[in-house]
């Protein structure tokens, strides 16, 4: 079997443990899915993760707390407040936030998630994140996936119990969202610089996206030192704008998450996949998630009625992969544990 030798240069150098540049990882994004270059880029990437994570797998668990129409209308999202696509907004209240996120424990997931609009009221979030943070058990990480904020609101962050947040720079950031670019890095900056874990991924990515855009954000969530990276396709949403380009294939998917995996190198403690299939399970990611709740990909109040997986589906495809599923709350982040 012969692979071009500009990619077999790449993937040895990265198999003796250097670092790639943004050209390499250009050109393996460049690679023709079909051809033996992409199976030997899936393999080396799913040798990196199992060399620094052996066969463990991580399920993280994420509860949304609130569906209504969102100003910022993003281009992908079904929440966007100009597609006009919620009629009945709702509010999950204090108890049944705390009610999801403790089940979620209960049922084995390794990290709680929260997740708002980024116009929801933070006194709000914080009241009800204090009330999952002592509901749950000290050792369980809590993160924030929430809109923009400042250092001040970071420290907020973490005197409410949360060890983390998940925050990235969207592809096409400022053009296919009404969000200030510069807004988000402020936000990456004072996650950063705080005792605050980073989750980061290259998203919500479609067709039209070209392989310099997807590597620009696998080095942006390195740089901004993320310990959890991640890869995510588009859901094409009826009734969004960009709902017409449709979505990538899995085999598309598993490319991005090779590189991702090839780019990030041993900075991270976990790599994971939106939504997990297969085949990005078998090109280097070990992490996916179970959802509850309202959902942007979603169009139904309740994601786990939808799109959504639950814990236990989530540990059996991880399983399908080759994975053992994580017991217990994940070490990934570790905030001020």
């Amino acid at each position: 079997m012969r692979i071009d030798p500009k990619i077999e240069s790449i993937l040895d150098k990265t198999l003796s443990g250097e670092e790639i540049c943004r050209e390499e990882a250009v050109e393996l994004m460049k690679a023709d899915k079909n051809s033996h270059d992409m199976y030997a880029l899936m393999s080396v990437a799913n040798a990196l993760t199992r060399q620094q994570f052996g066969d463990r797998g991580e399920v993280y668990a994420q509860v949304g707390i609130n569906l209504w129409p969102c100003p910022k209308s993003c281009a992908f999202c079904s929440f966007g407040e100009k597609w006009n696509m919620i009629k009945s907004p709702t509010e999950f209240g204090l108890e049944e936030v705390v009610l999801r996120a403790k089940a979620f424990e209960d049922a084995g997931a390794n990290a709680i998630f929260l997740m708002t609009t980024a116009d929801y009221p933070l006194d709000r979030y914080l009241e009800i994140a204090k009330a999952v943070r002592k509901a749950i058990s000290p050792d369980m990480p809590m993160v924030a996936n929430i809109g923009d904020f400042g250092p001040q609101q970071a420290k907020e962050l973490l005197n409410a119990g949360f060890q983390a947040v998940y925050h990235v720079f969207r592809l096409r950031e400022g053009k296919d969202t009404e969000i200030d670019p510069g807004a988000r890095l402020r936000t990456l900056k004072a996650t950063r610089d705080c005792d605050l874990d980073l989750g980061y991924c290259v998203e919500p990515i479609g067709p039209e996206h070209s392989p310099e855009e997807l590597v620009e954000e696998m080095f942006r969530g390195k740089e901004y030192g993320a310990i959890n990276h991640a890869s995510m396709w588009r859901v094409p949403v009826s009734g969004v704008p960009l709902a017409k380009f449709g979505n990538i294939s899995q085999w598309s998917l598993a490319k991005v998450v090779a590189v991702t995996r090839i780019v990030a190198g041993d900075s991270i403690r976990a790599m994971g996949v939106h939504e997990a299939r297969i085949l990005p399970l078998r090109t280097g990611a070990n992490q996916i998630y179970a959802e509850t709740g309202p959902n942007p990909r979603d169009t139904i109040e309740d994601t786990s009625k939808g799109i959504g997986f639950s814990v236990e589906a989530c540990k059996n495809l991880l399983r399908e992969a080759g994975y053992t599923p994580l017991e217990g709350p994940t070490r990934v982040f570790q905030g001020r544990f």
